[in-house]
């Protein structure tokens, strides 16, 4: 077996080492930009680690187009599985997220690999795209403003102009802690210090204001979902104002 084989396999292991680390650091969350530059980096083993074990082909006429399918749909995949909606259930779930790691390294790998058996180059070119997908990430990937619908006839006209004229108006963070006490601090605890449900404290460096309003509107399970039945869009503001505050 050459070097450069050996080489990669070492970085594949190595890299696999850090994909299982969930199962030793137990149900921490941590910032989503963080979460994002760990998958880049998996990506990026699973990625060089197949650059160095994968034969190019030097002839583009003789590669498989089955290879050329793999490295182009396979970044898309990897992008799915960073959706950041679904990171909460993960940070509880080890099982879960190393599943979720080893999968996205195990889609940079095959990015790389089914690349550079189309044709030398290739894998690079898709490898690295992704990676920079995943890093870019980092800075607002996932993050959706709400966009309200235009309604232009009866109460409904007046219950859309109603909840315009509160999305325009300054959180109130006594509204929102109150509203907080009724619905959240039966998992959350009282002051956000967490119980059945993870600790909140700090939650303002893992998540900006737009993405805490995302999660309360959209959690994972066994979060339960309040928008719109109990809390208005208004009041899903309000709460996430205050919880930026614990």
């Amino acid at each position: 077996m050459s070097v450069k084989k050996i080489l990669g396999w070492i970085i594949l292991a190595l890299t696999v080492l850090v994909a299982l680390i969930p199962l030793v650091r137990g149900a921490v969350e941590i910032p989503i930009p963080q979460h994002h530059l760990i998958h880049a980096a998996l990506i990026a083993g699973g990625l060089l680690s197949a650059l160095l074990l994968a034969t190019p082909s030097r002839d583009v006429g003789s590669g498989h187009y089955g290879w050329l399918l793999l490295a182009v749909f396979s970044p898309f995949a990897a992008m799915l599985l960073m959706w950041p909606s679904e990171y909460a259930w993960y940070e509880r779930h080890a099982s879960g997220h190393i599943l979720e790691h080893l999968g996205i390294l195990g889609l940079g790998f095959i990015t790389g690999y089914a690349g550079q058996r189309y044709a030398a180059g290739v894998g690079w070119a898709t490898g690295l795209s992704v990676v920079f997908m995943a890093v870019a990430s980092a800075w607002g990937f996932g993050v959706a403003h709400a966009i309200s619908p235009m309604v232009t006839t009866g109460t409904t006209a007046q219950s859309a102009a109603t909840s315009a004229a509160q999305m325009l108006r300054s959180p109130d963070l006594a509204l929102g802690g109150k509203l907080f006490a009724q619905n959240c601090a039966v998992c959350h605890g009282a002051h956000g210090v967490g119980g059945e449900g993870p600790s909140l404290i700090a939650e303002k460096s893992r998540k900006n204001f737009a993405q805490a309003q995302q999660w309360i509107m959209n959690p994972s399970p066994p979060m339960p979902k309040f928008y719109p039945a109990v809390l208005t869009r208004s009041d899903v503001r309000d709460v996430a104002a205050y919880i930026e505050t614990l």
